[in-house]
């Protein structure tokens, strides 16, 4: 316990006697100080017994201002030493102490002041090492609650019982991970009405929210309705919370890479639909429901490796527990991270999920939604039109349905843009050096079924002027017009070259 003035009166060999009321004698002594200043306050913290035998306090009027002084700065009681400077207490230093509310407690000649300050240091030194004891103790709890195999239930439930009040981990997205007592969900709904914030931040009011970060953002909250005696256990109870986040996450990082490696078999065709369905099965999915594929990315010019390996440590993107399996399953395929979603899964929500987890990355991530179909053939084409939809740019995205001419372009295996950009690499020079129009002439010409007029009227230009253009990519291209096959070709490339600009390029069925 701490060392209150009542302690230090009980003390006999001490023989100190208390000069005023008894209201003040539970205050809690921090230190003892020795000063024969007539203003030490300067150097004062709040807590002190300031001992002093008044040396310069030989009028009425200084004797009542070192009283107003000391008060003023928070110290516990004055101890005044007799028997030197004064024989007795002066009155007026007991009158101002009175009226303020400090005690005043008399050291006979006797009692050193040394004894004083000794008594004092022995029991703050015990009193702390009681308190890093108990600390310690809590510390060596909260390790073997973790230890258990049970994780941040089993850690959460010894937290509950230091801070006397209950206890959750909660996402930054406001789901729970973890509760104690378990089942409990009234502090969380408290937290996600107040708005899940840390406790630190400008205008939070309700329970306490103390971020855990885990490889440097922000995971989870670790939130309770007060600290209690656990206030000092609860950063390292934040940082225990952080290590079996990041352990969860490091197995979930391993388990998307295996997943991701049965995937990009899938995508590339070069597994037996028999094997790929017993190997998604080990991961708990059955290949022969329906199911989507969503696919993130961040920026193609974006985040290199470091970020690639954020993608796969990105923490659980739905509900659930740490301790369960992911409740959808995802994985990692080259700068993809993929999830498999049930017909069943709210796949809007999800996506939404990706695209917040994936913007903390980089802010011009892309999310495509693909479509819902069965078997691993309906896993290879949800893929294609997820991945069709990530052309659209950042945010989240539906792909369309597929046809030929985007699943060609969505083969990783043929260098369609290589020869895209040689098949129109006469135009964009051409436009490149006399500022002209011939690659929008083109796209606008395919676009409208091969209407003169149209393109005109679309570009505001003469049909000669449309004419003579046409006439000049015939000639730069070495290609016909006027061949179906030759057509096909270019506005093949313009899709390959220019996918983000593909609204205005006829989508062939």
């Amino acid at each position: 316990m701490s060392v209150t003035l009542r302690d230090l009166l009980r003390d006999e060999g001490l023989g100190l006697r208390l000069c005023t009321s008894p209201a003040g004698v539970d205050r809690v002594v921090r230190w003892v100080a020795v000063t024969e200043l007539a203003d030490p306050t300067p150097w004062m913290t709040g807590g002190e017994l300031l001992l002093t035998t008044g040396l310069r306090q030989r009028t009425a009027a200084a004797q009542t201002a070192f009283v107003q002084r000391v008060a003023a700065a928070g110290a516990s009681a004055v101890g005044f030493g007799t028997g030197l400077s004064h024989p007795t207490v002066p009155r007026a230093t007991v009158a101002e102490a009175e009226r303020l509310g400090l005690a005043v407690l008399e050291v006979p000649y006797e009692t050193p002041f040394i004894a004083v300050n000794r008594l004092v240091a022995e029991r703050v030194a015990a009193e702390d090492h009681s308190a890093q004891r108990r600390l310690v103790d809590q510390h060596d709890l909260l390790v073997q609650a973790l230890l258990t195999g049970e994780g941040l239930t089993a850690l959460l439930r010894v937290l509950r019982r230091a801070c006397g009040s209950e206890v959750a981990v909660l996402d930054r997205h406001g789901s729970v991970l973890a509760t104690a007592p378990e089942r409990s969900g009234a502090l969380a709904e408290e937290v996600r009405a107040a708005g899940l914030k840390s406790s630190d931040e400008a205008g939070h009011v309700g329970p306490l929210c103390l971020p855990v970060q885990v490889d440097g953002m922000v995971a989870a909250f670790l939130c309770l309705r007060s600290a209690g005696p656990a206030a000092d256990v609860l950063p390292y109870a934040v940082r225990l919370v952080g290590l079996e986040l990041a352990r969860r996450q490091a197995h979930l990082a391993g388990r998307r890479e295996l997943v991701g490696q049965v995937v990009e078999d899938i995508v590339r065709d070069v597994i037996a639909p028999a094997a790929a369905e017993r190997r998604l099965a080990t991961f708990g999915l059955d290949a022969k429901a329906a199911h989507r594929v969503v696919l993130g990315r961040l920026a193609p010019d974006g985040a290199g490796a470091a970020a690639d390996r954020r993608l796969a440590r990105l923490p659980w993107l739905t509900a659930g527990r740490p301790e369960s399996p992911e409740p959808v399953l995802t994985a990692v395929v080259n700068r993809y991270l993929v999830a498999v979603v049930p017909q069943s899964a709210p796949v809007d929500k999800l996506a939404r999920r990706f695209g917040t987890a994936l913007t903390g990355l980089d802010t011009r991530a892309a999310v495509g939604i693909g479509g819902c179909y069965r078997g691993v053939d309906g896993l290879r084409w949800s893929w294609f039109e997820a991945q069709a939809a990530l052309t659209r740019g950042p945010g989240v995205h539906a792909g369309d349905p597929l046809n030929l001419p985007r699943l060609l372009l969505s083969s990783p295996d043929l260098p369609l843009k290589q020869l895209a950009a040689e098949v129109l690499r006469p135009l964009t020079r051409f436009d490149e050096t006399n500022n002209a129009d011939l690659i929008t002439t083109l796209r606008a010409y395919l676009a409208a079924d091969c209407s003169v007029q149209a393109v005109a009227d679309r570009l505001y230009v003469h049909r000669n002027t449309v004419r003579y253009r046409l006439d000049r990519i015939e000639r730069l291209t070495g290609r016909s017009l006027q061949s179906m096959q030759d057509r096909f070709q270019l506005w093949l490339a313009l899709l390959a070259a220019f996918p983000d600009r593909t609204s205005a390029i006829p989508q062939h069925d």
